[in-house]
């Protein structure tokens, strides 16, 4: 999955998240639903994360060779 669309995939999350929360009712499902939006999120986060310092040490690598 490619940066920007972890990106976007994270934005939807995030208003899911953001639109569940509004309409909770301590209501058992929205919480589990918000427990599996969570940890999608981190995964996202992560692999995210993970891009950026693969792009960062190419950049590094190029810079080098110049």
């Amino acid at each position: 999955m490619k940066i920007d669309e972890k990106i976007s995939l994270l934005k939807k999350i995030i208003q899911e998240i953001k639109n569940i929360s509004e309409n909770l009712d301590n209501d058992n499902n929205f919480e589990k639903k918000i427990d599996e939006l969570n940890k999608e999120l981190s995964g996202l986060k992560k692999g995210i994360s993970e891009s950026v310092e693969e792009l960062e040490e190419f950049i590094e690598e190029e810079n080098a060779r110049s």
